[in-house]
């Protein structure tokens, strides 16, 4: 029985700390800026597809750059099959 009175005690007292207006409003602040630096730390992919997709400029040099290595890709692969087994070995 003792240690409910202890535990008693504790409750009571705890129900007095006294919490500012403004408690939730300091804490969610420190929550935006834990997130705002875990954002800026990591990279973030759909961070970079969205600076991506407001350069008229970086998409049409991702597509060339998509292009050419398939063009190269189509190239190598002819070249090998057509050979008659010299890269081949």
């Amino acid at each position: 029985m003792k240690d409910h009175e202890v535990y008693e005690s504790w409750r009571q007292e705890k129900r007095q700390i006294e919490v500012s207006q403004n408690f939730t409003g300091e804490v969610m602040d420190q929550i935006n800026a834990w997130e705002q630096s875990r954002n800026f730390r990591r990279f973030n992919v759909a961070r970079f597809v969205e600076l991506i997709s407001f350069h008229p400029l970086a998409k049409t040099g991702l597509v060339a750059v998509g292009a050419i290595t398939g063009i190269l890709r189509l190239i190598i692969m002819i070249h090998a099959i057509l050979s008659n087994g010299v890269i081949n070995g």
